[in-house]
């Protein structure tokens, strides 16, 4: 007899348009305190879900700061030393907040990654980009270290061609390794599971590769992520798994490790993917047009931006930031309020995916 798999695995072909019961509307129509008056980047929040990290610029500070998310006071972690252009992208997992900190507005290879921990309080320099031989950062593929456990990762560029190499850091112990070297994208978690893309060639299709941080040696893919090629845009818990199609028009999801993730969005001509995010229950999506927010339970899923936007996905909550309006970018310049909102997963009733289409309109 079939073992019957668990209510994730349930989740429909396609997922949904639909309207969630109240609690997201009364979600999305409460502001995170100071997210209109000075720009708040999420970087991620705490476990309770109370305190969120962000890259903040404001009258009173400019840096890495953490938030209390009910009364917007701002305790700071790491001020910029430059906030004009200075800029900070990074993650949170467990107590660890890490991210990578640039100095220029128009040069994004040059960096250091700063791990904090929240229960300590210490914060320590775990990496910086690789110059080469006339004194300039080697080009390195920008995006946000990776967290899992005490364990951190991010790609560097260490030679000419496009050469990257992959760093791993034990934050409980400060060493920081190099596991791969070659033609490689940034770095995610799997659970346990270290991967990244890689391709033999520079330009040639990519696919994946994992490493092990219990065994400290390359690993299998599970069945989610083996068919994976050609994309950077990938997310996993360990258990539930999201990704985009190299021309970034669909949205691949499996409920389970030992599940080939399936098709589950296409988005209409003329509209793309750009990023994901996942949450407990949940999946982030933005598009060329709006943020939505999905439930991996049911496949239903809903806008909750006016416009483009973004969300950041946490072991606890999401964190929707709306897109500023072309009045308020011209009034602030660089650095414009992001209206930021607090989404409780768990709060949310969604309603059952209905059988149709996988295609989404908006």
């Amino acid at each position: 007899m079939a073992r019957a798999r668990p209510a994730a695995a349930a989740a429909s072909a396609a997922f949904c348009p639909a309207r969630p019961a109240g609690a997201l509307a009364d979600a999305l129509s409460r502001i995170v305190p100071g997210s209109s008056t000075g720009e708040l980047i999420p970087l991620g929040a705490a476990p309770d879900g109370r305190t969120a990290y962000v890259a903040a610029w404001t009258q009173s500070f400019s840096g890495v700061a953490a938030l209390d998310l009910s009364s917007g006071r701002l305790r700071a972690i790491r001020p910029f030393a430059d906030p004009a252009s200075d800029q900070a992208d990074g993650v949170s997992a467990g107590p660890w907040l890490v991210w990578s900190q640039t100095h220029s507005l128009s040069d994004l290879d040059a960096f250091t990654v700063y791990a904090w921990n929240a229960q300590t309080r210490r914060l320590r320099l775990i990496g910086r980009s690789l110059a080469g031989p006339a004194g300039a950062p080697w080009p390195s593929p920008w995006h946000a270290p990776a967290v899992s456990g005490h364990y951190a990762a991010w790609a560097q560029g260490y030679g000419p061609g496009g050469l990257v190499e992959i760093r791993l850091a034990n934050l409980a112990s400060g060493t920081v390794t190099t596991i791969r070297r070659g033609h490689v994208q940034a770095p995610f978690f799997d659970g346990p599971l270290l991967v990244w893309p890689e391709s033999d060639t520079p330009g040639s299709e990519t696919g994946l590769h994992a490493y092990s941080v219990v065994t400290h040696a390359p690993a299998a893919l599970p069945a989610a992520l083996a068919a994976v090629r050609g994309t950077d845009f990938v997310v996993s818990d360990g258990t539930r798994t999201a990704y985009l199609s190299p021309d970034f028009t669909a949205l691949y999801y499996s409920p389970a490790q030992d599940m080939p993730a399936r098709v589950r969005l296409r988005l209409p001509a003329g509209e793309d993917f750009t990023d994901l995010a996942l949450a407990p229950g949940t999946l982030a999506w933005t598009t060329t047009s709006a943020t939505y927010l999905a439930s991996t339970t049911t496949g239903a899923f809903t806008q909750v931006t006016p416009r483009y936007g973004y969300a950041t996905g946490s072991g606890s909550v999401v964190l929707v930031s709306d897109a500023p309006s072309q009045a308020v970018s011209s009034q602030h310049g660089a650095h414009p309020p992001l209206v930021t909102h607090v989404v409780d997963p768990a709060a949310i009733a969604w309603p059952e995916c209905s059988a149709g289409s996988a295609a989404a309109g908006k």
